[in-house]
């Protein structure tokens, strides 16, 4: 029973992850406004955000247009399974930049919290800025070639 409800969760996951990608990939707009909304949504779905990147998209509507379905599609980029890759490849990008070794014990994790709090910032600005970019171009691609093909 418990193998069924494992198996259930990971399809549900990946079913959500296709009708987002569906939605980004068929909205409607320029391929700019689509690539800009799919990156911004990318860039705050692997920021540690937890929970805020739709409403941190909308709120950057209306200083930049972009497409607010693709942005909230693409915020789903982080879910559940794959947070815990998202923070761990921030904390070692970060690490690699603030060059501190942040020991975890039960003794000094209150000495350790500001360093840490640090390197996760660092990498995570970096992961999700190049996140972003990635985003951006890959969805610019595509949308670009589907509408060629279509013509």
């Amino acid at each position: 029973m418990i193998q069924r409800k494992q198996r259930g969760f990971a399809v549900n996951l990946l079913r959500k992850a296709r009708i987002s990608f569906l939605r980004i990939y068929y909205a409607r707009g320029s391929a700019h406004e689509i690539a800009l909304g799919a990156a911004i949504g990318a860039f705050w779905g692997v920021f540690p955000t937890f929970g805020l990147s739709t409403i941190l998209s909308l709120s950057l509507y209306k200083f930049f247009r972009f497409n607010i379905i693709a942005a909230i599609s693409a915020a789903f980029i982080s879910n559940p399974i794959t947070s815990p890759l998202w923070l761990y490849t921030s904390y070692m990008m970060g690490k690699v930049f603030t060059k501190t070794e942040v020991v975890f014990s039960k003794e000094n994790w209150t000495e350790s919290i500001g360093d840490l709090g640090l390197t996760m910032l660092i990498g995570s600005v970096i992961i999700s800025s190049t996140t972003a970019v990635i985003v951006y171009y890959l969805f610019r691609y595509m949308v670009l070639r589907k509408r060629n093909v279509a013509q």
